[in-house]
């Protein structure tokens, strides 16, 4: 079992300092089976965000929310990625490690739905993850 607010703070913790990561959400533990790949997919959206996106800028800030939703195949762990204030976004022309990972490996382990969102202020990815799994 590992803390999702702890694998954020792994990789997001060097670049808390200024107030330029922000974390919110309730206190959720993963099975190792969604820690790992989640891990994986977090460690890849803060590389992203070094090299193309806010955390490269210098007053670019990343903003975490996560919450548990109920629905009808039982809860799922749903968390919000969203960059600002970094250099203007634009969606990849072609799909990267990153995508590749969120949109596919992610998506094949733990059948999460993933969205990316190019927003005037910065990138926004949007996944869902069911905690209930078969």
């Amino acid at each position: 079992m590992a803390s999702f607010e702890e694998l954020l703070r792994a990789e997001l913790g060097p670049y808390r300092e200024g107030g330029r990561v922000s974390l919110d959400g309730p206190n959720l533990r993963l099975p190792s089976d969604l820690a790992v790949p989640v891990s994986m997919a977090l460690h890849e959206l803060t590389t992203n965000a070094l090299r193309h996106g806010a955390l490269g800028h210098p007053g670019g800030r990343v903003t975490v929310t996560w919450n548990v939703e109920d629905g009808p195949a039982g809860p799922s762990l749903a968390w919000v990625w969203n960059e600002h204030d970094g250099p203007p976004p634009s969606l990849p022309t072609r799909e990267g490690f990153g995508m590749r990972l969120l949109n596919k490996i992610l998506a094949a382990q733990t059948a999460a739905e993933v969205g990316v969102v190019s927003d005037p202020d910065g990138l926004r990815i949007n996944v869902r993850i069911p905690l209930m799994r078969n």
